[in-house]
């Protein structure tokens, strides 16, 4: 056997196929870590040396070495075949089922295959004989024919993966075409080849059955990043998220869609894209179409009816490309029907709370008023009772007309709590035009003048609805005080704007109370006792300064931000 060489023409396109080969290998080693990448590179190996093969058999002059190297290359082709399966499976979604087991199972073919082309002289099931025309045509055995229809089997397997990966997923569609296109012509030519006896030169073989399946190949790759791990993570996101995503173009028209959003209008990608968003969205979604923009007067939608409803808050995004020119719009729907859900019944909760807190309030009010009241008015009613039984009208009368003024109190008290209880109750509350309402109706009722002052640059709203009203409340009591205990002819409020708080001062010209008689008469005085606790709720605090004879003043620190 002689290792002489000499060039061809032929070698060029062998060569050809050698460069890919490498460049590939090289280009998805360097992505070893992205699903599929290892298997490729491995199998691009084996394609260059099959390559590699090829073109030392065209450049060989000794028909002995011309034959070695036709053997040499023949080593790799169920090898190549076997790797780019893997790649395959793997890229289809399938590497789960390529456990350590299962990938020794399909190594075992590719290895039975390559032993018996080693030992192919002692028993011909490869090749029976070569002979020398142009190039060298070797007769096939049985063994050949086996490991054609072997890799035209696992062509099956790919196939079917590929397409299950295709009719699940619309992006991949045109690189699975393009690799299935460049798979199976490089198998028909294969077979083409080998049946026919060389129908292709040595080189054109490679050509046509490596070279054009790794153009094919580069063009997935490259051109649809097929291994490319950031477009491939950016792909696995937009498939796996949860948000409705639709790719709008520069006139509404939907370009591409996700997977949840398909789910969330019920239809399948092909009914959807092409379509304007205004034929898919309902009629209340607030989008304005503009020439070359969109605009949404609304930032969340409902779709669907009875249970099936359900809350989406949009967000448009203007796509722009590199120069700055805008390509389309992306639409996303956010699910916030749970959020929705648990905020109203956190808001429902809050009500009811509500509700017992100013039920709390009203027994208060009724415990402090209108029960001492019921309690005096029995107690004078049975002394009356008494004395009417004895006949004694001197002492009788006076106790009844004293019951008919407790009485007219009594009922003035009532109509006193139901305006406070309905102070507030309006949507649009507002703490100062409140507390003026009721100062005018205290001024009426009980003829007592009342001064509001305040900083001018104090804004309407600078209480809140939740503390303006138990702040109103405690205002309220300080002033029924004033009247019902210190028998004051003014009274004047005053609000002093401090760092962080509010200082509420209100003052009466009253008979006024020592507050030492506070500490021993504790259980009798809950109107003082009810004001601290609603300050202490809004985070503020009480502090009462009275002397007998020189009045009560009841100072209220208000915070801000509660």
């Amino acid at each position: 056997m002689s290792w002489n060489y000499a060039y061809s023409q032929d070698l060029w396109p062998a060569m050809i196929s050698v460069a890919l080969t490498i460049f590939l290998g090289i280009y998805s080693w360097n992505r070893r870590n992205v699903h599929g990448a290892k298997a490729f590179a491995i199998g691009c190996l084996f394609a260059m040396l099959w390559g590699i093969g090829s073109s030392l058999e065209i450049a060989a002059l000794d028909f002995s070495t011309k034959v070695f190297w036709m053997k040499f290359h023949a080593l790799w082709q169920i090898p190549t075949v076997t790797a780019l399966n893997i790649f395959f499976l793997e890229y289809a979604g399938f590497g789960r089922f390529l456990s350590r087991r299962n990938l020794m199972l399909l190594s075992i073919p590719a290895l039975l295959v390559f032993g018996l082309m080693v030992t192919n002289n002692y028993h011909h099931l490869i090749w029976t004989s070569f002979s020398l025309d142009q190039f060298v045509i070797a007769e096939y055995g049985i063994g050949t024919w086996v490991s054609i229809w072997y890799a035209n089997l696992l062509g099956i397997v790919n196939f079917l993966a590929l397409l299950k990966l295709a009719i699940t997923s619309r992006r991949s569609r045109w690189p699975v075409a393009i690799m299935l296109f460049g798979q199976i012509s490089g198998r028909i030519m294969y077979v083409f080849d080998s049946l026919n006896n060389r129908l292709f030169s040595p080189g054109e073989s490679v050509l046509v059955v490596i070279g054009l399946s790794c153009l094919l190949y580069a063009f997935a790759l490259f051109r649809f990043r097929v291994l490319d791990p950031i477009q491939l993570a950016r792909t696995i996101v937009i498939e796996q998220m949860l948000d409705g995503m639709l790719v709008l173009d520069m006139h509404g028209n939907i370009v591409d869609i996700n997977p949840a959003a398909m789910k969330i209008f019920n239809k399948p990608a092909s009914s959807l894209c092409g379509r304007s968003i205004l034929e898919i969205m309902p009629s209340d979604s607030g989008i304005e179409m503009q020439p070359g923009k969109i605009e949404f007067t609304t930032l969340e939608i409902g779709l669907g009816l009875g249970d099936a409803a359900r809350c989406y808050s949009l967000g448009l995004t203007l796509l722009l490309d590199k120069g700055g020119e805008a390509l389309g719009h992306l639409l996303l729907l956010h699910d916030t029907t749970t959020q929705k859900q648990a905020h109203e019944l956190l808001m429902e909760k809050q009500r009811v709370v509500a509700t017992l807190q100013e039920r709390e309030s009203l027994a208060r009010d009724l415990h402090d008023n209108i029960g001492q009241v019921l309690s005096y008015i029995s107690m004078q009613a049975q002394t009356a009772h008494k004395w009417a039984v004895t006949g004694n009208t001197e002492k009788t009368i006076p106790i009844l007309s004293r019951l008919a003024e407790v009485a007219q109190e009594a009922h003035t008290d009532v109509r006193e709590s139901i305006f406070s209880l309905r102070t507030g109750m309006t949507q649009e509350w507002s703490f100062f035009n409140t507390l003026r309402k009721y100062i005018d109706h205290f001024q009426t009722s009980f003829e007592i003048d009342t001064q509001l002052l305040f900083p001018e640059k104090l804004s309407d709203d600078v209480l809140n609805s939740d503390v303006g009203i138990q702040v109103m409340r405690v205002i309220q009591e300080a002033m029924t005080n004033s009247s019902n205990h210190g028998g004051a002819q003014n009274v004047k409020i005053e609000f002093v704007e401090g760092d962080g708080h509010i200082n509420i001062s209100i003052s009466d010209d009253g008979s006024g109370f020592n507050q030492s008689d506070l500490k021993l008469e504790v259980g009798k005085h809950f109107g003082l006792m009810f004001m601290r606790e609603r300050m202490a709720q809004i985070g503020g605090s009480v502090l009462i300064e009275s002397e007998p004879g020189s009045g009560t003043t009841v100072v209220l620190n208000v915070p801000y931000g509660h």
